[in-house]
C-alpha cells in the first residue's frame, strides 16, 4: 500500500482531539472521541497488509506480530519505564506501588481488564486516575489483533476455491457480521453497564471493524475518487468531527451507537483520499508538513501526554490551575514526542524480521528493544513484590479490617437481643478528644463498685463543648504544620484502599424498603435512625461512640448519592434520572412518622449532579438543591423533634494521592473552606428555620479556613472527602456534648 499522508494528518486530528479533551478545553468535551477514529485507522491499515499478504499467497503470523510489536513495544514500554521510575522519585511509596501495578498490566497489554475490574466499584472514584490509564486503547487494539488474523486465515483457508473476488466477498460479510454482533453488544452494555462498555474490547471491536470493512470493500479496485466525491466526502467527515467533540458525552454508555458519527467520519475522510487531490483547500491543509508531522508523531504525543498531565496536576497543582497548564503541557508533550519518535520509533520500525546474518545496527536496535522491554517488566515488578519499595511493609495494614462494635448485626434490624449484645455494649459516656478510642470505659475491666449498691457514685459530670474545643482545636493546628505524614500515622495510608469497611458494602444500597443497617440491641431504652448519603455512613463510628450500644439502637436509613434534599439526583456516570431515590426518601420519612425515633442524624453532600426534569440541572443546579433542602427538612420538622444536621465537611485530595516521595505532604493535602461556605451556611440557615441543631463540621476539621488531612495523628479522610471510621470515632465526644447541650441526649 503506498503512502497515505492524509491518514497521518487524521492521527494528528485524533491526537489533538485526545490531548484537548484531557486537558478541558473548551469544545472538545467529546475529543475522547480520537480514539474512536484511531480504531479505523488502525483496522483499514492492518486489514490492507492482511490482504496484500493474500493475495501474494500467504499471510504469516510471525510477520504480522513483528511488524506489530516494531510499531507498538518499543515507544509503549520506554513511557511505562520513564512513568514508574519517575513515580518512585516523586510520589509516595505505596503510590509508585500503585502505577507499578497498573503499569504491570499495561504491558502485558490488558490495562482495559485491569480498568474494568476497578471502574467498577463505586468507592474508588474518589481516588486519581491511573497514570497509565490510556494504555487500556492500546489493549483493546492488540486483544483485536490477537483474534482478527486468524479470522482472515480462516476464512482465507475456506474460500480458497471461490477466487480472490469472492474470497474477499466472503471476508466482507464475516467481519460486516462480526462488527454487527459487536455494535449490538455496545449499545446493550452501554445501557447496563457504561463502564465495562466503555473499556471492553467486545464493545470496540465493531469501530476497528469499520475500517476494516473500508479495506475489503476498496482493496484491488482501481477506481480513483472524484474530486467533487472526495470534497463532499471529506467535508462530510471534518463536519462530523465537529460534532464529536463537541457533542459527543463519555458517559452517555459510550460507545454504544454514538461511536459510528466518528468511526464513520474516519471512514468516509480515508475512503476521500485527499492525499490524490490537490485542488481542495482541504487536501492542501490534510497533506501539509505540519498536519502531517504531527500525525506521525502521534503514537508518541499519546503515550506521554497522559503522564505528563497527571505528574503536574499532581505535583504542581498552582500551575494546574492556571492559563499555562494547557501550553506547558502540550508544549512538554510534543518536546519528548519528537524526541520519541526520531530516537525510538524511526530506528526500530526500519527493523526487518531477523536473518541469518545481521548488521552492527540492527544488533545494537534489537538489543536495545529487548532491554527496553525486560526494564518495562522488571521496573513494575521490582515495585510490586518488593526491591526497595518493600511492598510488604506497604500492605501490612492494607485489609484494614472494620471494627466488630462498627459492624452491623449480622441477624439484621429486626433482630432480638443476645447475650453478647449485653456483653459486649457500650456505656452511654464516651472518651474526650484527648483519650483515645479505646480507653472508653467499654475497653476496661469490669471491676465490682466499693460502696454499697442502695448508695451509687454520682456519674462524672459531662464535659462542656468548648471545653472539648479548647483541647481538640490545637490538633487542627498541629496538623497544620505537618509537613511529612508521622510514623506513628493510625490508621496507616496503605489502609486507607479499603477503609470503607464492612458497612459500606452492606449498609449503602437497601432492599426495597427496609433499614441499611442496625447496631445494638432493638430492645435498647432509645432509638437513632441515620439518613442520607455515603456522607451519612461516614459519621456512623461517631454516632456509634457517642451514643453507645447499651441504652441506644442505631438504625441506618441510607442510599447511595441520595441527599437530603427533597431532589432528583442525576447520576454521577450521566445515565439519567434516579428516581429510586425520591421514593427511598418518602418511605424513610414514613418510617420515622411509624416509629418515631429519639433521635434523628442527617449529613450528606450538597453538590451531586440534580435532575431538571428530564435533563440535567447546569446553572440551576444549587437552586434546585436549596429549594428542595427547605421541602425536605419543612416535612421532618413535622415527623420529629429531636433532629441534628451534621454538614457538609471540606473535601481535598485524598492521602493516597497527594502525599508525594519521602512521605512528604502535597499541597494537595490540604483543603480549602471558602468554595463550599456557601453551601454550609444554607443548610444551617434552613436548619435554624426549622429549629433544628446544625453543626458545622468545619468547625471541627478546620482552622482558619484551612483543613488539614492529618489531626491527631490520624487521617481526616479516607478518599478526600469521607470521615475514616477513626477519625470518625474521635469526633464522638465532640458530637455527644453537642447533643446535651442542645438538648437532644
Amino acid at each position: 500500500m503506498k503512502y497515505r499522508p492524509d491518514i497521518d494528518a487524521l492521527r494528528a486530528v485524533a491526537v489533538g482531539a485526545v490531548v484537548l479533551s484531557h486537558l478541558s478545553i473548551a469544545g472538545f468535551s467529546g475529543g475522547f472521541s480520537g480514539v474512536d477514529i484511531f480504531f479505523v485507522i488502525s483496522g483499514y491499515l492492518i486489514t490492507n497488509f492482511l490482504l496484500q499478504r493474500a493475495s501474494a499467497g500467504r499471510i504469516s503470523l510471525g510477520e504480522f506480530y513483528f511488524r506489530r510489536a516494531r510499531r507498538i513495544l518499543p515507544m509503549a514500554l520506554l513511557v511505562l519505564v520513564l512513568t514508574c521510575l519517575a513515580a518512585l522519585l516523586l510520589f509516595s511509596q505505596l503510590k509508585a506501588v500503585q502505577v507499578a501495578t497498573d503499569s504491570y498490566w499495561a504491558a502485558l497489554f490488558l490495562a482495559n481488564l485491569h480498568l474494568i475490574q476497578q471502574s467498577t466499584d463505586y468507592f474508588n472514584h474518589g481516588f486519581d486516575q491511573s497514570v497509565v490509564q490510556h494504555y487500556w486503547s492500546l489493549a483493546v487494539e492488540e486483544q483485536f489483533y490477537l483474534v482478527f488474523p486468524l479470522v482472515v486465515i480462516a476464512v482465507v483457508a475456506m474460500a480458497r476455491k471461490l477466487g480472490s473476488v469472492k474470497r474477499q466477498t466472503v471476508l466482507t460479510w464475516v467481519i460486516a457480521t462480526g462488527a454487527t454482533l459487536s455494535l449490538v453488544w455496545a449499545i446493550w452494555q452501554g445501557s447496563t453497564e457504561p463502564a465495562t462498555a466503555y473499556f471492553s474490547s467486545a464493545t470496540r471491536a465493531y469501530e476497528l471493524a469499520v475500517g476494516a470493512l473500508l479495506a475489503t470493500l476498496a482493496f484491488g479496485k482501481k477506481t480513483k475518487v472524484s474530486v467533487r466525491r472526495s470534497t463532499i466526502a471529506s467535508l462530510g467527515a471534518v463536519a462530523a468531527f465537529a460534532i464529536s467533540f463537541v457533542a459527543l458525552n463519555a458517559s452517555l454508555g459510550f460507545p454504544s451507537y454514538l461511536a459510528l458519527l466518528p468511526t464513520l467520519a474516519a471512514a468516509a475522510f480515508i475512503w476521500a483520499d485527499l492525499s490524490n487531490t490537490k485542488v481542495s483547500v482541504l487536501s492542501r491543509i490534510f497533506t501539509s508538513k505540519a498536519m502531517v508531522y504531527v500525525g506521525k508523531i502521534s503514537f508518541s504525543i499519546y503515550l506521554i501526554h497522559w503522564p505528563v498531565l497527571i505528574f503536574t496536576r499532581s505535583l504542581l497543582p498552582d500551575l494546574a490551575n492556571s492559563w499555562m497548564y494547557a501550553p506547558t503541557v502540550i508544549a512538554v508533550t510534543v518536546g519528548f514526542s519528537a524526541l520519541g519518535y526520531r530516537f525510538v520509533e524511526t530506528p526500530v520500525r526500519r527493523l526487518e524480521l531477523p536473518t541469518t546474518k545481521r548488521s552492527s545496527k540492527q544488533r545494537f536496535v534489537m538489543v536495545g528493544a529487548a532491554t527496553v522491554a525486560i526494564l518495562g517488566l522488571a521496573s513494575s515488578a521490582l515495585a510490586m513484590t518488593g526491591g526497595t519499595l518493600n511492598t510488604a511493609h506497604v500492605f501490612a495494614d492494607s485489609g484494614s479490617k472494620t471494627p466488630d462494635k462498627y459492624k452491623p448485626d449480622a441477624s439484621g434490624p429486626t433482630s432480638s437481643p443476645t447475650p453478647s449484645d449485653s456483653a459486649t455494649s457500650k456505656p452511654t459516656s464516651t472518651p474526650s478528644p484527648t483519650e483515645s478510642v479505646s480507653a472508653s470505659p467499654s475497653a476496661s475491666p469490669s471491676v465490682k463498685p466499693t460502696v454499697k449498691p442502695t448508695d451509687p457514685p454520682e456519674p462524672p459530670a459531662e464535659p462542656k463543648l468548648a471545653a472539648l474545643l479548647s483541647k481538640w482545636l490545637p490538633k487542627i493546628q498541629d496538623g497544620l504544620a505537618l509537613t511529612r505524614v508521622p510514623d506513628d500515622l493510625d490508621p496507616p495510608i496503605a489502609s486507607l484502599l479499603g477503609q470503607r469497611g464492612a458497612q459500606w458494602a452492606q449498609c449503602m444500597d437497601p432492599s426495597f424498603h427496609q433499614p441499611t443497617c442496625s447496631y445494638g440491641p432493638v430492645n435498647a431504652a432509645h432509638t437513632a435512625v441515620i439518613l442520607g448519603d455515603s456522607y451519612a455512613l461516614a459519621i456512623y463510628p461517631m454516632v456509634i461512640e457517642a451514643l453507645g450500644l447499651k441504652d441506644w439502637h442505631i438504625i441506618g436509613l441510607n442510599q447511595r448519592e441520595c441527599m437530603v434534599s427533597d431532589i432528583v439526583p442525576w447520576s454521577w456516570s450521566d445515565a439519567g434520572a434516579d428516581s429510586s431515590c425520591p421514593d427511598h426518601r418518602a418511605w424513610v420519612n414514613q418510617y420515622i412518622k411509624q416509629n418515631q425515633p429519639d433521635l434523628v442524624v442527617l449529613s450528606d453532600q450538597v453538590y451531586h449532579p440534580i435532575a431538571d426534569g428530564n435533563k440535567k440541572a447546569v446553572d440551576n443546579h444549587d437552586a434546585l438543591w436549596q429549594a428542595g433542602l427547605d421541602s425536605a427538612l419543612s416535612k421532618l420538622s413535622k415527623l420529629s423533634k429531636n433532629i441534628v444536621y451534621f454538614g457538609l465537611p471540606t473535601s481535598q485530595q485524598g492521602l493516597v494521592d497527594c502525599v508525594q516521595a519521602g512521605n512528604q505532604l502535597g499541597e494537595r493535602c490540604t483543603g480549602h473552606y471558602s468554595w463550599l461556605s456557601h453551601y454550609v451556611q444554607t443548610q444551617s440557615n434552613l436548619a435554624s428555620k426549622y429549629g433544628i441543631p446544625f453543626i458545622d463540621s468545619n468547625d471541627w476539621t478546620c482552622s482558619n479556613g484551612d483543613c488539614p488531612a492529618i489531626i491527631d495523628k490520624t487521617p481526616v479522610y479516607w478518599d478526600g472527602s469521607h470521615f475514616t471510621q477513626t477519625f470518625a470515632a474521635k469526633m464522638a465526644p465532640l458530637f455527644r456534648a453537642f447533643l446535651i447541650e442542645n438538648g437532644l441526649l
